[in-house]
């Protein structure tokens, strides 16, 4: 009798190419952890040997050293996320991780040379703080572009979209009507799923009025659609089928607005408007960055400045020098930090946005 196979009747090449990807991306995360801390820590020995051996420190052997496990640090923080970006993309926290990692990494070493009493490092030493540093910055370049991507994705995917489809209920997987002409930021009666033969016998759209702001329309209230069925004459003035709306006294109007937050066409209102929120909010936030540049550069400085002196407090070295040290380099570290608490802030700017049209619906 011939062997049953192992695989299931179920099985795809699509989820076994999958699974595979899922293996190997685990596989990536846990070798860049083990990679990314153990060539850090060595780095970070060897800058500790450079201070307390330098009588007896081989600068040669030490370089070696440098050139190997920098090397190893860049394997490691790009194998970090790649496994990361693919095992968690999509989580909300994601992007704030890596970056935040790649800060500490790359903002963290200027402190070491003063947390070690003020000592002076050989130049070995000093190589060894600059692989560690390199190695942040390169996993912080990739986690920006990680988070421009997704922000891209997503944005596009809502004014593809607009609210997700477990938030619609009225007019849920109602097709887009051809003869329409989609008018942007336009009247209900205006969007593409504003039925023809409602809208002929519908008074909101004789009166130029707005079914949102009257709170009942086609996709909500009975009578709408009834009265459409029934070829219910409605005057084509606009004062006149004003009065024809009908009045829904049962409910609410906080009640109301639930139904407008569920339905097709109110949702096509928000997808436009979001499309029109979306490079105004843009344009405001890097206005606003470039006209408060300086200060924010300001309150920058002066936390690498208090966060010096306190690194000197509690390594017993009052005469820390960070800040000259930063001052002195050729790096823009204050330009680097600002820009990456920037767009950590935008990335949450633009959920804010989202949540305010597509949930709260204003």
């Amino acid at each position: 009798m011939s062997k049953q196979p192992s695989y299931k009747p179920t099985d795809t090449v699509g989820e076994a190419f999958a699974g595979l990807l899922d293996v190997v991306a685990r596989f990536l995360f846990w070798a860049g952890i083990v990679c990314t801390l153990i060539s850090t820590a060595i780095l970070f020995f060897q800058f500790q040997a450079s201070i307390n051996l330098s009588g007896g420190f081989n600068e040669a052997q030490a370089t070696a050293n440098t050139a190997l496990f920098g090397k190893i640090m860049l394997a490691g923080v790009v194998s970090l996320f790649v496994g990361t970006t693919y095992m968690f993309w999509g989580e909300e926290i994601l992007a704030a991780i890596q970056i935040l990692g790649s800060a500490l990494l790359f903002f963290g070493t200027p402190f070491l040379p003063g947390a070690m009493g003020g000592a002076q490092p050989t130049p070995a030493g000093l190589a060894a703080l600059g692989a560690i540093q390199t190695g942040g910055l390169v996993f912080g370049l990739f986690a920006i572009c990680s988070l421009a991507v997704d922000l891209y994705l997503k944005a596009k995917e809502r004014i593809r979209q607009g609210a997700r489809s477990d938030q619609l209920k009225f007019g849920k997987g109602l097709k887009e009507e051809k003869e329409i002409n989609n008018v942007f930021m336009g009247n209900c009666w205006q969007l593409p799923f504003c039925r023809k033969f409602v809208r002929e016998k519908c008074p909101i759209y004789h009166s130029r009025r707005t079914c949102w702001k009257e709170q009942v329309g086609c996709m909500c209230e009975e009578s709408v659609i009834r009265d459409a069925m029934e070829g219910k004459v409605i005057p084509k003035d606009a004062v006149a089928a004003a009065k024809m709306i009908p009045i829904n006294n049962k409910l609410t109007s906080a009640q109301k607005f639930e139904r407008c937050k569920s339905c097709v066409i109110y949702n096509e209102h928000q997808k436009q408007k979001y499309k029109l929120m979306l490079p105004v909010t843009m344009a405001v936030f890097v206005g606003a960055w470039l006209f408060i540049r300086s200060n924010l550069i300001y309150l920058v400085d002066n936390a690498i400045h208090n966060l010096d002196r306190m690194m000197g407090k509690v390594t017993f070295n009052a005469s820390g020098n960070v800040s000259d040290t930063i001052k002195q380099s050729s790096i823009p570290f204050h330009e680097i930090a600002l820009a990456c608490i920037m767009l950590i802030v935008f990335a949450y700017v633009l959920k804010l946005l989202e949540f305010l049209i597509f949930k709260a619906k204003l």
